[in-house]
């Protein structure tokens, strides 16, 4: 890879970013990328956060889209930035805040924490977790929502357009967030999505949101890998496309395709070149398929 890669690290008060130990020097971060721990109050526990701008940020006082991308340390965090550097090497950069999330250590059992999706208790209309490193979601949507979103926001010039690319579990997450009653994005980008864990309990969560709205205002794109059978991803991904098909939700813009020969990683790289210059554009996320 041509030119020098650098390493930018944010030096932030420490009551908001803590320090770590981990090694990152298999990680791509260009000069464009500034890279800092994040502890959350919501979650106790810190993540590591990678913040790439625009090229020509400091050249004005533009407001910028938002793109934040679950897994930063992982494949999928990899292919996003390599994404990013291969634009800037082909002069046709990025105008958008790229936001990487990942944790530090021990991702399958950190993700399933976060990325899965609680219990409901229907008598007391509350949210809970049986265990201690499963179906966390609802205390990682808060660490978006009022801690990481409100600092980048308040840091950076951004405009109002959010979207979230999440793969795998990331995928689950990015239903979740669709079924709340805020809208925390606009637009969804779910790779691969495990929409079958926790005995397909998503689904509870679209019947809480859709008892009391018709309405989804929100911009979807699905997809999954042909091979991904014993996965159970593909036969998730289209029930609920199907699902979705027969609520007709208003507002609702979405798309779903199912790419051909790839599997459960092997779709990411072809997925987010496609997707990702038109969230950055403030199109429709479908809108390539036209």
């Amino acid at each position: 890879m041509k030119g020098i890669l650098l390493y930018v690290v944010c030096c932030l008060p420490v009551a908001l970013f803590g320090c770590h130990s981990g090694r990152l020097s298999h990680h791509v971060i260009d000069t464009r990328t500034t890279h800092f721990t994040l502890f959350s109050e919501y979650v106790k526990d810190s993540f590591d956060i990678y913040i790439s701008l625009p090229d020509d940020y400091t050249a004005g006082n533009d407001s910028y889209p938002t793109i934040y991308y679950m897994d930063a340390n992982l494949k999928m965090g990899n292919a996003y930035r390599r994404l990013l550097l291969c634009y800037r090497q082909q002069q046709t950069p990025l105008n958008a805040i790229s936001i990487g999330i990942g944790h530090f250590r021990n991702y399958p059992k950190m993700r399933a924490r976060d990325l899965v999706t609680p219990n409901i208790d229907v008598y007391n209309d509350s949210l809970y977790a049986n265990k201690a490193y499963f179906g966390h979601s609802e205390q990682f949507y808060q660490f978006l929502k009022c801690e990481l979103i409100p600092y980048v926001e308040r840091t950076y010039r951004c405009n109002n357009e959010r979207s979230w690319i999440g793969h795998s579990l990331g995928g689950l997450f990015a239903f979740y967030c669709m079924f709340k009653k805020e809208q925390l994005f606009s637009n969804y980008v779910a790779l691969s999505a495990a929409l079958w864990v926790h005995h397909k309990n998503i689904y509870e969560f679209e019947k809480r949101y859709h008892s009391c709205t018709d309405t989804l205002e929100a911009n979807v794109y699905m997809c999954a890998g042909s091979k991904e059978k014993l996965n159970r991803i593909l036969h998730g991904s289209r029930e609920m496309k199907e699902y979705l098909e027969k609520r007709n939700y208003a507002d609702l813009h979405f798309f779903y395709e199912e790419l051909e020969g790839k599997a459960h990683n092997t779709e990411v790289p072809q997925a987010l070149s496609m997707l990702v210059p038109e969230l950055a554009k403030k199109q429709l996320i479908i809108s390539h398929a036209k």
